[in-house]
């Protein structure tokens, strides 16, 4: 059952507690999927500022250790667009799998170790991409002149660039395409193999071969072989990683799979995201209670 564009703001707590029931007596192992920004963090208009919210982190951390005290039992991933070293920093919850840039990177943060120390691992085939991921970085803020709405996040292979702290964010979003174009043209970048993804304040441009959440919520269903999925989300990319839960769930094997839109007042949740979500809860917080009250079934 999915929640329609027009449902209401957030889901009942019976319906929460029985989705959560439900995955709780599934068959093993569990796999939780969460984004970072808008769903552990509350959404910023400027990206570096980004926080996870306190009670996120600690059910993050109590399904961290069920799964280091029972192994088997429950897999945790955070699946985002930052990159790996970014998003680790900001979470700081060992035992949990960081996959970066929508799955491009990957590391893994052993429980009690720093952040610091993570070992991130990425596909060598992307790194001729790194030229020109570069020289649109730079060329599109030169060809903007710099506006202080506009942020370079500079992804190795990838880059994307943050427009939510635009006056008007669909104009400035239509405005860095242009500047893409006039880069392209004037750099003489053709077939460079960078693709537009998913975004309402961001343009991404990554490697086309690569793929988006779609594959990497793909890829770790077929390496945990779970028999029950949450995955949680508020934005155009997460589309990808529901509809790989929805496409996964039911089987053979069977496999419960649950979808969380977080769908507030103060930044409301695309509609093709709601069309693809069982729950909708209304901040980052709620994630965080529904967290550790699942822990706390496990």
């Amino acid at each position: 059952m999915t929640a329609a564009a027009g449902s209401p703001w957030v889901t009942p707590p019976a319906g929460v507690a029985a989705a959560l029931d439900a995955l709780a007596v599934a068959r093993p192992p569990l796999l939780v999927v969460a984004d970072f920004d808008g769903t552990l963090a509350t959404g910023a208009r400027d990206p570096a500022v980004a926080r996870i919210e306190p009670v996120a982190q600690r059910g993050l951390r109590a399904l961290a250790r069920i799964a280091a005290e029972r192994p088997g039992r429950v897999d945790v991933a955070v699946l985002t667009g930052r990159i790996v070293a970014d998003v680790a920093a900001r979470v700081r919850v060992g035992g949990v799998e960081y996959l970066g840039d929508h799955g491009l990177e990957r590391g893994t943060l052993p429980r009690g170790a720093p952040a610091e120390r993570l070992v991130v691992a990425t596909d060598p085939a992307f790194e001729p991409h790194r030229r020109p991921a570069e020289v649109l970085a730079r060329g599109v803020a030169e060809e903007l002149g710099s506006p202080p709405w506009l942020f370079v996040e500079r992804k190795g292979p990838s880059v994307a660039f943050h427009v939510r702290q635009a006056d008007d964010v669909p104009a400035a979003r239509a405005a860095v395409v242009a500047a893409i174009s006039a880069v392209e043209a004037r750099e003489g970048l053709v077939d460079h193999g960078l693709a537009h993804y998913r975004g309402r304040s961001v343009v991404d441009l990554r490697p086309a071969a690569a793929g988006g959440k779609r594959e990497a919520m793909a890829s770790l269903i077929s390496r945990h072989d779970p028999g029950a999925i949450l995955v949680l989300g508020d934005e155009l990319s997460d589309v990808d990683a529901f509809e790989a839960v929805v496409a996964a769930r039911g089987g053979p094997p069977s496999r419960v799979g649950v979808t969380v839109a977080v769908h507030g007042l103060a930044r409301a949740a695309p509609s093709e995201l709601l069309a693809h979500a069982d729950l909708c809860l209304a901040s980052p917080r709620a994630v965080g209670r529904l967290l550790v009250d699942l822990a706390a079934r496990l």
